[in-house]
């Protein structure tokens, strides 16, 4: 992953918090288009957009240091930049929002697949005829008998 600089913002509040608007939006930008991916089943697109989603993200919290650390500042900036940060904001909100419920849309099929996938293996692990010799020499079929460990914390 490439490694960004991290920028200091304009000293002018305005400039600065129009920077801001600038991120948030590249941010948002990235999060509707992971969306667009993970609800058109598309790995190849989500995955590529992941590196990018890093360094945005990572800018964006590294440039909220700075207005944190300019609150007063903020403050006292023009109340048409106070409604565009909050209009900025509450899109944002709703992207996020968007984008967590695809998230864990897909989480929920990821774990459902692995499921399945560990069901049928325990399954076919039933099923099989395996011999092997009981306490008393004798050969007996006790593959009903033997447990099956799909996991750390399951044995069936």
């Amino acid at each position: 992953m490439a490694q960004q600089q991290t920028q200091t913002l304009p000293k002018d509040t305005n400039a600065a918090l129009l920077e801001m608007t600038h991120i948030i939006k590249k941010l948002g930008g990235i999060y509707e288009d992971e969306t667009s991916a993970l609800n058109n089943i598309d790995n190849e697109q989500f995955l590529s957009l992941q590196e990018n989603k890093l360094v945005i993200a990572q800018e964006y919290r590294e440039n909220m240091v700075q207005i944190l650390d300019r609150k007063n500042e903020v403050s006292k900036t023009s109340p048409a930049m106070k409604r565009k940060l909050q209009e900025i904001y509450e899109e944002f909100q709703e992207i996020s929002r968007k984008n967590m419920e695809s998230l864990e849309r897909m989480q929920k099929c990821t774990e459902s697949l692995g499921n399945k996938l560990r069901s049928a293996a325990i399954r076919d692990a039933h099923k099989q005829n395996g011999y092997s010799y009981g306490n008393n020499g004798s050969i007996s079929n006790t593959s009903s008998k033997k447990p099956v460990s799909s996991g750390l914390s399951e044995t069936v």
